[in-house]
């Protein structure tokens, strides 16, 4: 039998961890890291910490496992989902505020059930908005399609292509 393993081109939590060290301290009340939630190489005490000594206000999960994760054989589809939210849970007891993004909205109310009060949004990336032109400032556009109280958002031009008649 032939096990292989491979990782990332980019470790983005520790670009994260890099970048966040070269910040002065400062109040950054508004601000969410986004973090790869189901990398198993990262010290999650060391970002929790560093975050707090910055006054990081939240977290959330970017990329999400639905766009990264693929089914592994034996492996139950929304696994990485389970590690992702189990991860998010934490943060959440050291009172970080969250916000959830999904490329599915099927995968919303294990979130909002899970994250509770801390839950402060959804953020909908379907996976055609990985092919949106990265820039110095990407907005967020209020999307409405929550019945719920938590707002949902997408990122600006994102909903246009779904508009546009591409199914989710």
């Amino acid at each position: 039998m032939l096990v292989m393993a491979t990782l990332p081109v980019i470790d983005w939590n520790d670009c994260l961890l890099r970048d966040l060290r070269t910040l002065a301290k400062a109040q950054f009340g508004h601000v969410y890291a986004a973090m790869v939630m189901i990398d198993p190489f990262a010290c999650w005490e060391d970002i929790a910490d560093l975050l707090k000594d910055l006054s990081i206000a939240g977290i959330i999960n970017f990329p999400p496992a639905s766009i990264i994760e693929q089914p592994t054989a034996g492996l139950p589809i929304n696994n990485g989902q389970e590690v992702e939210l189990r991860r998010m849970e934490w943060f959440a007891s050291l009172g970080f505020r969250m916000l959830f993004a999904t490329a599915r909205r099927s995968e919303t109310t294990a979130a909002e059930t899970r994250l509770g009060s801390q839950l402060e949004g959804i953020v909908y990336l379907p996976e055609e908005s990985l092919s949106l032109k990265v820039c110095d400032e990407m907005t967020l556009e209020n999307i409405g399609l929550r019945e719920s109280s938590i707002p949902a958002f997408s990122l600006s031009g994102a909903s246009a292509s779904k508009r546009s008649g591409r199914k989710e």
